[in-house]
């Protein structure tokens, strides 16, 4: 990839226009040449890797037409391009771009002088990274396809579009956003969740802890900025004040992801010492929702999906008849939005003992107060689903019951945010897997064991300090009184 050409700074008077027709064949001619007739002589031109006969006709046109009117920047295109805004187009290299910008050289029109080239893709790169230049994209949730606005499509090639805001205008801009949003905050602000029908103990949540039981924080990478300058300076109190945050907290549902990631800690930091003493620590869902309204500005809880769960729902589930995706959910091929949560629905089916048809709703009983309380189960494994509806047509033999049921999918962030409005007569709790409560358990055991091991252990050393003190004052002339 290389950079072809930025706006302000084309040379040419003779092509066409620059967005998706760059250039436009004359179908009379048989030898493929171009149609001086489309052709705007007051248009710039962006060259990129287009077919053969493109290819063959525009070097025909540039060997018959050696008189080139080339044009050079004046000096309020290059002041607007280094101090406030620049675009800039990215496509594969090829033969007829390397023999413009040769030919653009030869008449001494070269852009950059020096090293200008090399600083300019220093920079570029560095705000790349540290997204001070944008790439939107937008979901089709209708034809699950990811659709970006930065992306050019000609003849099956395509043309990468970067808008560069330079110095105090990306600034400008990004408080105009941020004056956007609070006024959208303010107009529609966000409900505070009421858990009151959930229980959020059921579900575990799992993270990473040191030995001072504090969860490990990730430092964003635009904090490693090499140059400190004013600019980067401003930047910096920007991203911390204003936009991003900058520590992330990660809490996982599946406790194999979280052992995953401290194993990655440990291998990337080996030489530090505090490696040795991470813990692995687990908690409940209210815990999680304590840490993000308890929060700090710059810092932010961002809650890892089941991963292996995610994998499963589509390349296989999502096929499956019995399964339903909600209206509002966005999940694709090779995509799925949030925690995929599994709620059995309703069904009408005819009783054995009576020939009535009842409505029949899947109820977990879950112990409070001295009784029991019929919550409606929402599971985070749809096999866990599946073996829960088994066991209860077992415990109801009598209905005429599916093989499988039907299942709702969802996610579990927007359930809980809806949690107030929806199903305001029932109790919900949530199933985590058997995986998961197995895990939950053998560590259980094992830090019981540890415990006692430490106990142990403490008690025999001061057992065995109490013994040497009493046999040395025994034995001694002159016995410390202690």
């Amino acid at each position: 990839m290389i950079l072809l050409h930025t706006i302000f700074e084309n040379y040419c008077k003779h092509f066409n226009e620059l967005d998706y027709t760059f250039f436009k064949s004359n179908a009379r001619y048989k030898k493929n040449f171009i149609n001086l007739s489309h052709l705007n002589q007051h248009k710039p031109i962006a060259i990129s890797k287009l077919y053969n006969y493109i290819h063959k006709s525009s070097n025909k046109f540039l060997q018959n037409y050696s008189d080139y009117k080339f044009i050079s920047r004046n000096f309020w295109n290059e002041f607007i391009n280094q101090y406030w805004q620049e675009t800039i187009f990215i496509s594969n290299s090829n033969y007829l771009s390397e023999s413009y910008i040769n030919k653009l050289k030869n008449k001494n029109l070269s852009i950059y002088k020096k090293n200008d080239y090399k600083n300019f893709l220093s920079e570029f790169s560095r705000d790349l990274i540290n997204g001070k230049i944008p790439i939107e994209f937008n979901s089709n949730i209708n034809s699950r396809q990811k659709v970006t606005s930065s992306l050019i499509t000609y003849n099956n090639n395509t043309y990468v579009k970067f808008i560069w805001k330079k110095g105090i205008n990306w600034y400008i801009v990004g408080l105009y956003l941020k004056y956007l949003s609070i006024v959208k905050q303010i107009l529609n602000p966000i409900k505070i969740l009421n858990f009151k029908r959930i229980e959020l103990n059921s579900l575990p949540i799992f993270a990473i802890s040191n030995q001072y039981n504090q969860i490990i924080m990730s430092e964003s990478a635009d904090q490693l900025i090499l140059q400190k300058d004013l600019w980067h300076s401003l930047y910096n109190w920007y991203n911390a004040f204003l936009v991003k945050k900058i520590y992330t907290g990660l809490l996982f549902i599946n406790p194999k992801d979280a052992l995953e990631y401290k194993e990655y800690i440990i291998s990337k930091y080996l030489k530090a010492n505090y490696s040795n003493n991470l813990k692995f620590f687990i908690g409940h869902l209210n815990f999680y929702y304590k840490l993000l309204y308890s929060s700090k500005k710059n810092t932010e809880f961002r809650l890892i999906p089941d991963l292996k769960e995610i994998s499963d729902l589509l390349s296989k589930y999502q096929y499956y008849k019995n399964i339903n995706f909600d209206k509002q959910q966005r999940y694709g091929n090779n995509y799925f939005q949030g925690q995929p949560i599994y709620i059995i629905k309703p069904i009408l089916v005819k009783n054995k003992n009576t020939n009535k048809k009842d409505y029949i709703n899947y109820f977990y009983n879950m112990p409070k107060r001295n009784a029991f309380i019929k919550c409606k189960a929402i599971f985070l494994n749809y096999d866990t689903a599946i073996t829960a509806w088994n066991k209860f047509k077992l415990e109801h033999s009598y209905y005429k019951l599916p093989k499988k049921p039907f299942i709702h999918v969802s996610n579990l962030e927007y359930f809980l945010k809806i949690s107030n409005d929806y199903d305001k007569d029932n109790y919900f709790v949530f199933i985590p897997s058997i995986q998961t409560y197995n895990f939950i358990k053998k560590d259980k055991q094992v830090k019981d064991m540890n415990l006692v091991k430490y106990f142990c252990i403490n008690k025999s050393i001061y057992i065995k300090s109490l013994f040497k003190r009493i046999v040395w004052s025994l034995s001694s002339r002159q016995p410390v009184n202690w």
